[in-house]
């Protein structure tokens, strides 16, 4: 286990990262209807192989791909090199079934780590420990001699993806499930799981030690069955707990549907996709957005109608999300999620500066409350304008001078400068309802 003094070294860059592009893309999206087509419609592998014939994207995709990325205000991408159907992007000496000996006839996971380093990306790249290739991982008892051969495809085949392609980012390991256990969406009743834990029976500790040999600047995630670097709460934006990095991963649509979709009526908007975004930053999170490219590599338009608008928004507010930390605006304990202002929008913080970004728009006057300390000045970040500050009874600062309504389509922000390190108070008593109340005031040294 790393020592937590190395663990926040690595972390640094992550954590000022922010935000980060998901990219699930393999031989399912030649179908358009999710990545768990193979097991969710019960399709026999001579009916599923054949599909890889037909996913053959052109050589440009993954730079094409990276580009829109960095438009997009993104840091780093995760591309899946290999899902829970088996289907390697990489070329694997452990399985005819990949990328360089099928359609592409190409690795494709090379391209895309020299499309991430060419626009200046973080190269993330994401490993299903579960094939459902295997007919040991369904029925274990009747093929006891593929559960220790699927173990070594495991060790093997991130062996490679470690070793071939020079410096990795990010390792992100998903589905760390045990022979017998069943499938996405439904229970195995056919059979019984095995007695083992995920991390014994993938031998997780072995298997991250040696990635950490190979590759000792890398960040683990937390699905080989052991902690290790940051957490990965998934569809939800969730924090980790005190001190532990965090990063929230999400589709535009409600899952399943991490992967290309011909038609999908449920999506989320811009708005909504930003809104998770910058709770995600404000709690001490990454935003990880999910998109499924067609069999092409290209983005559906859906994807892109979110993507171009957040990029704009960022290329003109980064500031408030890169690099940014929770500070001690908010408490979390006790399942407090919202805090002070909330009924406005969210506050990012930057040693003494504190960013505010305005779902709710208030109008021409903005009321701070509850947070603190002194506020030495405020500029609408979004258009350079400075605000006029007028301190009000209950130790509140009013600031005039917005625009009547929101001058940014997607969320407005307000950059505040205070006299130190912001703060919010959660906990008062009734001297408020006549105009009494006071911040703390710091400590006279």
């Amino acid at each position: 286990m790393p020592q937590q003094s190395d663990r926040l070294a690595r972390l640094t860059w992550f954590q000022d990262a922010r935000v980060g592009l998901f990219v699930h893309w393999g031989v399912y999206s030649v179908l358009g209807r999710g990545e768990q087509i193979f097991w969710r419609d019960i399709m026999p592998i001579a009916e599923y192989e054949p599909l890889a014939a037909q996913f053959n994207p052109p050589g440009d995709w993954a730079i094409k791909l990276a580009r829109q990325a960095r438009d997009a205000g993104m840091k780093y991408i995760v591309l899946d090199a290999r899902h829970h159907d088996g289907y390697c992007l990489f070329d694997s000496a452990t399985t005819p079934f990949n990328a360089a000996r099928t359609g592409p006839g190409r690795d494709l996971v090379d391209e895309y780590v020299a499309a991430c380093r060419e626009v200046g990306l973080g190269v993330g790249l994401y490993y299903s420990l579960l094939n459902w290739r295997w007919p040991g991982y369904w029925s274990p008892r009747r093929h006891p001699d593929d559960l220790p051969r699927m173990g070594e495809e495991v060790h093997a085949q991130v062996r490679e993806l470690v070793s071939n392609y020079g410096p990795i980012d990010i390792l992100w390991f998903d589905a760390a499930l045990v022979p017998g256990e069943g499938g996405h969406g439904m229970w195995n009743l056919g059979a019984k799981a095995i007695p083992q834990t995920p991390a014994e029976f993938f031998r997780s500790q072995e298997l991250i030690a040696m990635v950490r040999r190979l590759q000792p600047d890398i960040l683990i995630n937390n699905r080989a069955g052991i902690e290790q670097d940051f957490g990965t709460p998934e569809q939800r934006v969730t924090p980790e707990g005190q001190d532990r990095a965090w990063e929230a991963c999400m589709t535009i649509n409600f899952a399943p549907g991490w992967s290309y979709l011909r038609q999908s009526m449920a999506n989320k908007s811009p708005g909504e996709v930003l809104f998770h975004l910058v709770d995600a930053v404000r709690m001490g999170g990454n935003f990880l957005f999910n998109v499924g490219p067609k069999p092409d590599g290209s983005l559906d338009g859906r994807e892109l109608s979110i993507l171009e608008p957040v990029g704009r928004w960022l290329a003109r507010h980064g500031e408030a999300i890169y690099g940014t930390r929770p500070g001690a605006v908010y408490d979390f304990s006790q399942g407090r999620v919202q805090g002070p202002m909330f009924h406005y929008g969210m506050w990012t913080c930057r040693g003494t500066t504190g960013y505010l970004t305005l779902f709710y728009y208030p109008g021409e006057t903005l009321v701070v409350s509850k947070v603190g300390p002194r506020i030495r000045s405020a500029t609408l970040l979004t258009t350079g304008q400075p605000l006029q500050l007028e301190p009000a009874p209950n130790d509140r600062m009013l600031l005039r001078g917005l625009p009547e309504t929101s001058p940014d389509p997607l969320a407005t922000v307000v950059k505040v400068e205070f006299d130190g390190a912001p703060f919010g108070v959660a906990e008062f008593g009734g001297e408020w309802l006549d105009g009494r109340f006071l911040l703390p005031r710091p400590k006279a040294s």
